[in-house]
Formats: C-alpha cells, structure tokens, sequence
C-alpha cells in the first residue's frame, strides 16, 4: 500500500468517526467549556472533558417524598450502570398517581453490596419496611445504594402530560439518561 493510499484510508476513517459522533452528539451529552471542540468520551475514554449522564430514575412516591424531605439519603436499585456515576445528576420521577419529575439530587456515590449488607448498612437512611426490602432484592445477591446528596425539590412539578409533549419523554421503568434538552428544560426549571 503507498503512502497515498494509507492516507487516504486514515481520512476515510476520521471521518467516519465524525460522522458518528455527530450522529450521536445527542447520547454523548457533552457539555464541555471548550464548545467549538468535537469530543467523543466515551468512544475513546478521552478523560479531558467526560460526558455528564444524568439520570431520571422513577420511584415510587412514598420514597420520592421522603427524599425531597432529606429524609431519605438513599436510594436502593437492583441495577445501576458503573463505574463511578458520582456527581451525576439524578432527576427524581415520581410514579403513579403523581406521574411528574419533582426533584433532583447529586450522587454522591453508588456501591455495589451484598443484599443484606445493604439492609445492615442502610436500613435507617433508606426508610424502607424489612419486608419491602426483602421482595425488592428477591433471587438477587447485590444490588446497589446510591447515596445521594444536594436535594431540591422543583418549585413546580413537571407532569408526565408535559414532559411527553415537549420532549418525548416516557418514565423509564428504573431509570434513563437525560438527554441535552430535558436536561436544559430541568436545570431551567430549577432556577425559576
């Protein structure tokens, strides 16, 4: 092969990398200083600037109302994608009858245990009846805490009725990566 022809195949093959990730800037979610740079974190593990994945985890609303209280610091999952989501930011869905996002949390945390490690460790900070524990983790030998922190309720709640028109958005049965617009929609909210 000449030195033309290697060339030609290296440029073939940048710009099919670019190519995908402009198809996928959405599920990257970058939100990088550095805007005018083309970023792709997590197809190279390129550490400078990481993607955020924030999280809209749906739970159920007696826990939800106990977290936007503080008086639940914990939240249990019988999956949850790692390594390291620390820092992320969680968006709280309240399921049925409540059916909207009411809050968000930091993750401070999230450690993978042994179930009844998990009960041992947490119970108090988890606020969750032994007997629900025990029918949530069941046929399971880990599961996750996600030990949450910064907790702030929305000044409204955004209905599901809302969130599916302007966003296409469908509560996830545990949870979901927020895309850049509900993402920008949810901080906004925040902050009015």
């Amino acid at each position: 092969m000449t030195l033309l022809e290697e060339k030609r195949n290296a440029d073939a093959r940048l710009v099919a990398v670019v190519q995908l990730a402009l198809l996928t800037q959405d599920d990257l979610a970058t939100e990088c200083r550095h805007r005018d740079q083309l970023v792709t974190p997590r197809l190279f593990g390129d550490e400078t600037c990481p993607a955020p994945r924030d999280v809209v985890l749906s739970i159920h609303p007696k826990y939800s109302e106990k977290i936007l209280e503080e008086r639940k610091t914990v939240e249990l999952r019988r999956r949850f994608p790692v390594p390291d989501q620390s820092g992320i930011t969680l968006y709280i869905y309240s399921t049925s009858p409540v059916q909207a996002i009411v809050g968000v949390a930091r993750i401070k945390e999230v450690q993978e245990l042994p179930v009844q490690q998990i009960w041992t460790e947490f119970q108090e900070n988890a606020l969750i009846k032994h007997e629900d524990f025990t029918k949530y983790f069941r046929g399971l030998k880990s599961g996750f805490v996600l030990i949450l922190y910064d907790i702030k309720p929305f000044p409204q709640q955004i209905p599901l009725r809302r969130l599916r028109e302007e966003f296409g958005f469908e509560p996830p049965q545990s949870f979901l990566y927020v895309k850049n617009d509900l993402r920008k929609a949810l901080q906004d909210e925040l902050y009015t």
